[in-house]
């Protein structure tokens, strides 16, 4: 009988270690979570409970939310229900709890943001089942890794409606990203509306004031902080452009840091910002990318440095920025900034260490040096992370990124050779998301499905669960996401790629032809307005029609109203026509990084470009010289051989017309050779590990501008082991080569890498590096060992070797 409880037991165990396991469709993945059998149902006309006051916002929230996403239709009040919404002192500030029983579901958590944090998690759990909306029983307790989970809306490069603003602080909610920081401010557009100077607003493209205020609002009731960014003194072209006797010439690339009206005016615009984002602690003052080369030429500019006892116009920016940390210091806030800016400072001004830097480019300075320097820094590392017009990375990529690790798509820059990867013991506050120069209509498009990939890892870190697992989740919850922002069903056919998801924005509103969509509200009482103008729709846009037949491009903005005339969802849109699919074989390589909007494609010996015509009665027409294809031009008949560099153009031409999308595609020959060096083993004495990993590059058998050995740590000499003896008379070397710089370097020989033999000496050179390579003969030698030691280039103190050849 013991033996028969004892297997029962065991059974049982088992069981409910499966249930235990079982997973729910929650992005980010809570920390802890216990699902048992049973459901617990919200029907209409079931009372949400607060028993806090200040949770009555977040009461509203969780009743408006469930019937945007599931048709239910609840009430809210102070008190005790079946769903309750509590505040528990107990726990951290962004912990929360949700117990789900099969009569009860009770939220709690530290604070108001921590509450509404436990709401989206409840809304993702929910299902509708025989138009019952269920919760699974179980049990949750959740917190972040990360104190600091950021996203930034860049509104100063391309103009954003504030319905798009709110947009994103609907997706900052759903994924737990505390921190919302907005770019106001750039060299295009001033878009924060100053009382104090009413100039500097962009015409037609600023908020106002009660839009930013309500917007405050609308983020404060959904737990999301939006921090203001002011970005000076470089980004400053639209400030100079309309106030230049104040804030100086619009030439200049800064704004005039010698005069100290510019100040005043700094901390009266500093304060009217932090007046309207009351509730945030931090202010970003910018700082990034000033381009000094005009300003310190100005008279103003040499008087200043003599004034103030600089070294030059560097320490005024330097200058400036810590003048602008005391204002934020002074109003009570952390100052926020870009890296941008070397050491600790300059020898005559000091940056101070209670600011918290953005780590973003590696360009100015690693990330492990700010550490080293006593800064609290925050990963903003361009890639992954970046969202821009041209780069964005795969939201794979995205999610198998983690916290520590630093990476670049631009050659000039530490991270890009050799990712930087700290340990898993440094202290990193936590990391931000940046979509820079986005159009309005590709935000939300590009954005939807990277956010909750980052915020997993923030949220998570190293704990984070195999990418299968979370993307079964974030397509549950992405298909919510979509519903609360936009109710409405969308029927599409006609359209070339309507499920496409991936790097390039919009394939999925292409189409030839013809193509129709079909629109139908997910809510009783609601209707669609939409405009072809730019204009948000209002209620009363024109009336949306059932089915829209497309026959051309379409950019629309569509809105929901309900019954009361409130705009509920929101979409703009741009449908595309186009008529050519390319396809291309051969021995192509895989591209490091793609650039959306620059087709390249790589290859060795040739490659073979093939395209396909939707268009019925339409012609395409190509060149190969990057000219753009003319009625004229050659029509495309087969497939296209290409075996050298080259840009092809692709126009649809339908009765006498260009027809939709142009195809052009830039076609790189890769200057490969299997010569006795390529694959061979390389060896940098005294060098740093990242010289060393990249010393592989220059015996990859490609002269590849983009893959080079550089001399981190100082370290001037390579060695190759050809792995054998042998004869050797000419070693061709490719040094890095932008039609300026030279290189000199000696070449040794060696037949037991001890004794070694001087066969080459340009020691004196001064021939300009270019892709051709130095070339060397010399008599005919044995030797297994090849050693280059680079002495000189001319352009700065590092030393690149792109490939060695020898023969």
């Amino acid at each position: 009988m013991q033996k028969l409880f004892l297997l029962a037991s065991c059974f049982i165990f088992l069981g409910l270690t499966g249930i235990a396991q079982r997973p729910v469709s929650i992005v980010p993945y809570p920390k802890q979570v216990t699902v048992t059998s049973g459901h617990f149902e919200i029907t209409n006309g079931q009372r949400i409970a607060y028993r806090n006051k200040d949770l009555a916002d977040a009461a509203e929230l969780l009743v408006n939310d469930l019937y945007l996403l599931y048709g239910v239709k609840a009430t809210y009040r102070k008190g005790d229900a079946n769903v309750v919404l509590d505040l528990d002192p107990s726990l951290e500030t962004e912990e929360y709890t949700i117990e789900i029983t099969g009569k009860k579901a009770v939220i709690k958590g530290g604070s108001y943001n921590a509450v509404c944090m436990g709401i989206t998690s409840l809304l993702q759990l929910g299902s509708l089942q025989n138009d019952n909306l269920r919760f699974p029983v179980c049990s949750i307790k959740d917190k972040p890794t990360s104190e600091y989970r950021g996203f930034m809306l860049d509104v100063a490069r391309q103009w954003h409606n504030i319905e798009t603003v709110k947009q994103v602080v609907e997706l900052c909610r759903w994924y737990k990203i505390r921190y919302l920081q907005i770019h106001l401010t750039d060299d295009q557009l001033f878009t924060f509306p100053s009382k104090a100077y009413p100039r500097l607003a962009s015409k037609d493209k600023h908020y106002t004031l009660e839009e930013l205020e309500e917007l405050v609002e609308f983020a404060k009731k959904r737990g999301i902080i939006i921090i203001p960014e002011f970005d000076a003194p470089g980004h400053t072209t639209a400030m100079r452009r309309n106030m230049p006797e104040l804030f100086g010439d619009p030439g200049l690339g800064v704004i005039d840091m010698t005069n100290e009206k510019v100040y005043e005016a700094m901390e009266t615009i500093m304060k009217e910002m932090m007046d309207v984002f009351y509730n945030s602690p931090y202010f970003h003052i910018g700082a990034d990318e000033a381009w000094l080369g005009n300003f310190e030429k100005t008279e103003k500019a040499k008087a200043y440095v003599k004034k103030m006892g600089f070294d030059n116009a560097h320490d005024i920016y330097l200058n400036f920025i810590v003048r602008m940390h005391n204002i934020v210091k002074k109003h009570g806030r952390k100052t926020l900034v870009w890296e941008s800016f070397q050491g600790t400072g300059s020898r005559k001004v000091k940056i101070p260490t209670d600011l918290i830097v953005f780590a973003w480019e590696t360009a100015y300075q690693r990330p492990e040096s700010l550490l080293k320097n006593g800064y609290t820094i925050i990963n903003a590392s361009w890639k992954p992370t970046y969202v821009t017009p041209g780069w964005r990375w795969r939201p794979d990529y995205i999610y198998n990124w983690n916290l520590r690790r630093w990476e670049n798509h631009w050659n000039a820059t530490p991270a890009y050779h050799n990712p930087i990867q700290l340990d898993e013991s440094t202290p990193i506050m936590g990391g931000q998301m940046c979509s820079w120069e986005m159009s309005e209509k590709e935000q939300i498009a590009s954005i939807h499905q990277r956010v909750p990939a980052i915020s997993e890892v923030l949220w998570n870190g190293e704990a984070k669960k195999e990418y299968a697992h979370y993307r079964k989740r974030y397509l549950s919850t992405d298909k919510k996401y979509n519903r609360l922002i936009f109710p409405v069903d969308i029927e599409k056919t006609g359209f070339t790629e309507p499920d496409y998801e991936g790097l390039y924005f919009n394939r999925e509103n292409r189409f030839s032809g013809k193509a129709t969509l079909t629109l139908k509200p997910l809510l009783p009482d609601t209707k669609i307005t939409y405009t072809t103008d730019g204009k948000v729709p209002g209620p009363d846009s024109p009336a949306c029609p059932e089915t829209i037949n497309l026959d051309n491009d379409l950019s629309v903005k569509f809105a929901v109203f309900n019954k009361k005339e409130d705009m509920i969802g929101y979409k703009t849109v741009k449908y595309e026509v186009n008529a050519i699919v390319p396809s291309v074989s051969g021995n192509t390589l895989a591209l490091r990084d793609t650039n959306i909007y620059r087709n390249k494609v790589e290859f060795i010996d040739e490659v073979v470009l093939s395209l396909k015509n939707l268009k019925k009665g339409a012609t395409l027409r190509y060149t190969i010289d990057g000219s753009n294809p003319k009625l004229t031009s050659q029509p495309y008949t087969s497939a296209i051989k290409i075996e050298e560099s080259q840009t092809v153009k692709v126009i649809c031409y339908y009765e006498g017309k260009p027809y939709g999308l142009k195809y052009e595609c830039q076609f790189i020959r890769k200057d490969y050779e299997n010569n006795m060096t390529t694959g061979k083993a390389t060896k940098v004495p005294n060098g740093s590990p990242g010289s060393v990993l990249t010393a592989k590059k220059a015996t990859d058998g490609f002269v590849d501008i983009d893959g080079y050995w550089d001399n981190q740590g100082g370290a001037k000499d390579m060695i190759v082991d050809l792995g054998e003896l042998s004869d050797l008379s000419k070693i061709v070397l490719y040094t890095y080569w932008d039609g300026n710089r030279y290189y000199q370097y000696n070449v040794e020989l060696s037949v037991d890498g001890k004794s070694w033999e001087k066969v080459i000496d340009r020691s004196e050179n001064t021939e300009k590096a270019d892709e051709n390579g130095y070339a060397d003969k010399f008599q005919s030698r044995k030797a297994r060992y090849i050693k280059v030691n680079m002495l000189k280039n001319s352009a700065n103190p590092s030393m690149h070797i792109v490939e060695i050849r020898a023969y």
